[in-house]
């Protein structure tokens, strides 16, 4: 039995004493001498006896079969044949045991009257049927289904075909009858009757091929609990069987159960879907942040439900999942300490440095420049350093703050810091054109660009006519502060000398009363003639802007009103500290 592979088809003789069961079973295999029998009137089987033969084989040449011999050898399908001990004395030690295998295990049983189909054939099969009760079921538990061929063999009667079905339901006043066809009636869905002549009758032939047709056209897997039972699962219910019965003299159907389902099925399905999963865990060399995109254990328990699916016993499918998900979760706890242990590994490091103000007080940024009225908030500051350190894992710790050089001084408005240097300043000449129409027209086009000496710095720009504006009391002809009136520079696309300053919010300039032209004037400079490029003006211009909006955001607009000076520089203002 533990030599077959895949499927099992088993059919089981059972009846009387040398009625011919075991020339029966040979027949049955299309194999002469496959159990051995006789004449003679001593029986020739003691217990069962068994033969193993391929279903396609069984199959090969019958007239029909093709699409079931093709299936049987795909399934590896194999008819097994147990022929079981004879006897009037249905409940003598041995029978018992053999009774049991048949109720348990028998797909196809055969039951073989010998001569005739007498009341005293039906009692021996419904005493055969008596070992049900030995058989100890849990609640809502059921055997596999099971269909009855009853053979009348070495038959000399007539016989219709329902012969047993009008037997088997017919009015009976002796409650001992009645309760054994009943009996019948419960343990097989399917019941079917065969009449089997003499040997050497002229039908005899005919007749066992009709019989063996029948046997195979009813082939079907044997299954419990809706998991096919294969010869290793087998042979354990069948120990388990002989085992209960021994030290019980009944057999737990849960135990039956649990051997062919639970430790035949799902636990092997579970203990090999475990060894796949074994596979698809991660060897950790360094820490994995997307570790959790690696777990197998989901997908693994999604594999288990579909393969179970059909599984009816679902007390025993999640006994199963959950030893899987116990194991599984076992194995994954490894891969998490291994990768905690890496994640906690030192990834980098790094010094922070915080400044703790001590001193504050106001401090005016001087000079003749057109800032010298903006006081600056300077603070003393004691620096202190700390260790930044950051895991693998992404966790950060710190060392303690400790003490770093001496105090320090510094400027809380960043935009002055370093401003002597990093806010450039640039004074030349341009070619500034004029806003004015008339002066336009009256000289023909000549007087569109001016010669204006120009200065960009502090958040400025600044212009005037060196011939007219010579001492340094004088305002300037025009400039635009850009602390007040936000701006921007941009470049002439068709010329490359051109550049032009215009307002960077919708509404125009906030202030033009330092210079003509109202709100929306873009002042358009040419650089022809200048001491510096375009590129070297633009720049300038540009750094100025981007340190005149800083500032704005940091004074804020009532110091802006009151430290900024909103109106017309003048020379000396704009010619202090420049750069040239």
């Amino acid at each position: 039995i533990a030599s077959m592979p895949g499927l099992i088809y088993p059919v089981i003789l059972m009846g009387d004493g040398r009625a011919g069961k075991s020339y029966l079973a040979s027949r049955l295999l299309g194999l002469e001498e496959a159990f051995i029998s006789s004449d003679s009137a001593e029986p020739v089987t003691e217990g069962i006896d068994c033969v193993v033969f391929p279903v396609a084989q069984l199959l090969a040449g019958l007239p029909g079969f093709e699409k079931e011999a093709a299936q049987a050898a795909q399934d590896q399908m194999h008819m097994l044949v147990l022929d079981c001990e004879g006897g009037n004395n249905a409940m003598a030690a041995i029978r018992t045991l053999v009774n049991v295998f048949g109720i348990v295990i028998g797909a196809e049983v055969v039951f073989v009257a010998g001569g005739s189909f007498s009341e005293a054939a039906l009692q021996n099969l419904g005493a055969s049927l008596a070992a049900r009760s030995l058989i100890r079921f849990a609640e809502g538990a059921t055997l596999p289904e099971q269909r009855l061929v009853f053979v009348v063999n070495k038959n000399t009667l007539r016989y219709e075909p329902d012969t047993l079905e009008k037997a088997l339901k017919s009015e009976q006043t002796d409650a001992g009858r009645r309760e054994n066809r009943q009996l019948v009636l419960q343990s097989f869905s399917e019941r079917r009757f065969f009449s089997v002549p003499l040997m050497g009758a002229p039908s005899f032939e005919d007749s066992v091929a009709i019989l063996r047709e029948a046997v195979l056209r009813d082939m079907r897997p044997l299954k419990m609990s809706g998991a096919h039972v294969r010869a290793q699962q087998l042979g354990a219910l069948l120990q388990l069987i002989v085992k209960e019965m021994q030290s019980m003299s009944e057999v737990s159907f849960p135990s039956m159960s649990r051997c062919v389902v639970l430790d035949g099925f799902l636990r092997p399905i579970a203990k090999r879907l475990l060894a796949d999963a074994l596979q698809m865990l991660p060897g950790l060399c360094d820490y994995d942040e997307r570790l959790a995109e690696r777990d197998p254990r989901a997908a693994t328990l999604a594999s288990y439900d579909r393969q179970v699916a059909h599984i009816v016993d679902k007390a025993m499918v999640t006994e199963a999942r959950r030893d899987l998900e116990g194991w599984l979760n076992s194995e994954w706890a490894k891969v998490l300490q291994i990768n905690d242990a890496l994640g906690g590994q030192t990834r980098d490091t790094c010094t922070e440095t915080q400044e703790i103000p001590t001193l504050s007080s106001r401090i005016p940024l001087g000079g003749r420049g057109l800032l010298a009225k903006v006081t600056l908030l300077q603070q003393t500051v004691r620096l202190e350093t700390r260790t930044k350190i950051t895991k693998k894992n992404g966790a950060v710790s710190y060392t303690e703050w400790e003490p770093s050089g001496a105090p320090a001084q510094r400027i809380v408005e960043s935009a002055f810091h370093n401003f002597s240097t990093a806010v450039p300043s640039l004074m030349g000449t341009l070619l500034k054109k004029s806003p004015s129409i008339l002066k336009t027209v009256v000289t023909f086009g000549a007087g569109v660009f001016q010669e204006r000496m120009c200065v960009v710095k502090e958040g400025h720009i600044l212009w005037w006519d060196r011939e007219k504006t010579t001492r340094d009391d004088q305002e300037v002809s025009g400039a635009i502060n850009f602390l007040i009136n936000k701006a921007v520079c941009e470049v002439d696309a068709e010329s490359p000398n051109l550049f032009v300053i215009k307002p960077s919010e919708s509404a125009g300039w906030s202030d033009s009363a330092s210079f003509s032209g109202g709100a929306r004037r873009e002042l358009i400079f040419n650089v022809s003639g200048s001491q510096y490029t375009r590129e070297q003006w633009v720049a300038a211009v540009r750094r100025n802007i981007e340190f005149a909006n800083l500032a704005a955001e940091q004074l804020g607009a009532e110091r802006l009103h009151s430290e900024v000076c909103a109106g017309i520089p003048l020379l000396c203002q704009a010619t202090s500290n420049v750069r040239r």
